[in-house]
């Protein structure tokens, strides 16, 4: 789309919405910035959308806000059964997610990731190794900065690499990547997306643009995932930890290869993976997969695996004290996560959970608490619902924190040394914190103060 001499009206003042409204008034377009939530944007932000002529309406969200529109962009966390985007619709106005601007205005291929969990880590390490072809790589979209404003950043000759939920690409439209990675589907957002089979059909948007000369991973381990193959006119390439493929990358006696027409290369061996459990295999693989099939050399790919520690927020380690390690895992928003990060402790752990309800069932899951957890520590607003289900399963061993810090405190007094002390919560972050990010933090920084002898 040309958006010059066009209106926009972009909803949502959170950084996706703010780096959409810079990019669109830069490229000569008519911009309001709308929030229905009362917001003060930090002096220097507000500098800048001044700027550039953008204006800025919060606090209210009334229907005049879409006369003479020529196009929405949203944030992804703007329901599209909010009223205004409802009304929109009824006008005829055209709705798309603030990702289909980038792909817009972007001047290099894009390479999205996608699936419930393992999409961080994914996206990071497929930056790392096309970082090392030394080709330009910006990175954005669910992860760092927003895609808009990486992409209209981005020269020619590189590569845009996107992380991308359901929420952005439940609203794309032309949105086209050269490579994109579908990971693993396990119930999730379903209080935003409704049903498993909306939630789904949100995820195969990443792939329903391509053209038989772009690439799609797809996890041959996963039934919903595998199944996507049947709708994709790209090249399919399959990972799997369970058996051969003919095109894609896969895990067998602890070497994982990538495979190219059948013929396999090894590209490295788990000994010298240093990020643990067997969902990290399936990120590893599958970044193989692409980039292998870019046509990156396994060497590159190899050094770049060997060198990768993980991200931030995942899995990550913050201090032995007392014999007690301590792991923050504030990005496990969802019940499949903390599944996948119970699996890689080999001996119980005391758990803390709970935040934000996203509604998913979790009879279930707490069986697999109760077999994993040797205490249960609960928080926030799911701490209620939570508690009746681990009950229901037999778990005996439960806890409430009405605070990080009450939380920490406890699985401190509870733990002996040689413990597991994991903040996986299950939950998003939006009851007590603004993200997941600001919940690790403040983790760690509880954690930390224990070594230093303060009370937490």
């Amino acid at each position: 789309m040309d958006y010059n001499n066009t209106h926009i009206l972009v909803l949502g003042a959170g950084e996706s919405g703010i780096g959409a409204s810079h990019v669109v008034a830069q490229l000569g377009a008519h911009v309001v910035l709308n929030d229905y939530k009362k917001i003060e944007l930090p002096s220097d932000v507000q500098a800048m959308l001044e700027t550039v002529g953008v204006t800025v309406i919060t606090g209210h969200q009334d229907e005049s806000l879409l006369d003479n529109v020529d196009r929405i962009i949203i944030s992804p966390g703007i329901s599209l059964d909010s009223p205004i985007v409802k009304a929109a619709k009824e006008r005829g106005i055209e709705v798309v997610s603030e990702v289909e601007l980038a792909y817009d205005i972007s001047k290099s291929p894009i390479l999205g990731v996608t699936g419930t969990n393992g999409k961080t880590t994914t996206t990071t390490l497929l930056t790392e190794v096309m970082k090392a072809t030394g080709k330009p790589i910006f990175v954005g979209g669910n992860i760092g900065d927003s895609l808009s404003e990486m992409a209209y950043k981005m020269p020619i000759g590189g590569y845009l690499i996107a992380e991308l939920s359901s929420y952005q690409l439940e609203s794309i439209k032309e949105f086209h990547p050269l490579g994109a990675i579908v990971l693993n589907i396990s119930p999730d957002h379903l209080a935003r997306h409704k049903t498993m089979e909306n939630y789904v059909l949100a995820k195969e948007n990443i792939f329903k643009s391509q053209t038989p000369t772009d690439y799609l991973v797809l996890n041959a381990d996963d039934a919903v995932v595998v199944d996507m193959a049947n709708r994709a006119r790209s090249q399919v390439l399959y990972i799997s930890q369970k058996h051969a493929v003919e095109n894609g990358a896969y895990y067998e006696n602890g070497h994982l290869y990538a495979v190219r027409n059948g013929n396999k290369e090894l590209i490295i061996e788990v000994v010298q993976i240093h990020i643990p459990g067997a969902h990290n295999i399936e990120n590893i693989l599958s970044v193989i997969a692409l980039t292998y099939a870019l046509g990156v050399s396994a060497e590159l790919i190899r050094n770049a695996i060997f060198t990768f520690t993980g991200v931030e927020h995942r899995l990550e380690r913050v201090k032995t004290i007392n014999g007690v390690t301590y792991y923050n895992d504030s990005k496990a928003t969802n019940v499949d996560s903390v599944v996948k990060a119970l699996e890689v402790f080999p001996k119980p752990v005391i758990l803390l959970m709970g935040g934000h309800d996203k509604m998913t069932p979790v009879e279930e899951f707490m069986i697999l608490v109760k077999e994993k957890a040797k205490e249960l520590i609960l928080m926030g607003e799911a701490a209620e619902r939570f508690e009746d289900d681990a009950r229901a399963a037999g778990i005996k061993d439960i806890h409430r924190a009405q605070s990080m810090k009450e939380a920490v405190r406890l699985g401190r007094d509870l733990a002996q040394p040689g413990d597991i002390v994991l903040l996986s919560p299950a939950c998003s972050s939006f009851d007590w914190y603004s993200c997941f990010e600001e919940r690790g933090e403040d983790f760690k920084k509880e954690v930390l103060a224990l070594e230093e002898g303060n009370e937490p």
